[in-house]
């Protein structure tokens, strides 16, 4: 009955929500909140999503890389993948708290560096779950 349902498809799969909800999340979602929502709320918003947001990135990048490893043909999404996991565990873990931190303290010039650090690994992140999902799409 699922005959075309093989792990390489569960992999093409999540790798197409995980571009989708990065692509979600940066071009249409963030901007929307910063434009309509008062700078406080939307701050406010944000910290409590990013958290959620890095978490379930992290997740799904780690659970699509799992149907590719029996293969053994798919080392190299595999290990983007888990880079990319790993990016957003760094997001989380170190980057947020730093951003946080340099917000309610009122470091503006620390906050916009480490927000454009961020940016950086998003779109690199962006970009390689991008290649994955066309080297997979093949």
């Amino acid at each position: 009955m699922f005959h075309w349902f093989t792990l390489h498809v569960a992999a093409l799969v999540l790798v197409a929500a995980l571009f989708g909800g990065m692509l979600m999340f940066m071009a249409v979602f963030a901007p929307l909140v910063f434009r309509n929502l008062p700078e406080a709320t939307a701050a406010a918003f944000m910290r409590a999503l990013f958290p959620v947001f890095y978490r379930v990135g992290g997740i799904l990048a780690l659970v699509a890389a799992l149907p590719l490893v029996p293969a053994r043909s798919y080392m190299p999404e595999i290990t983007v993948l888990v880079i990319v996991a790993g990016g957003f565990l760094f997001a989380d873990k170190v980057l947020r708290p730093r951003l946080n931190r340099a917000r309610d303290e009122s470091r503006k010039d620390d906050f916009r560096r480490l927000h454009g650090i961020s940016m950086v690994i998003h779109l690199v992140q962006f970009i390689a779950v991008a290649v994955v999902l066309v080297r997979l799409a093949q």
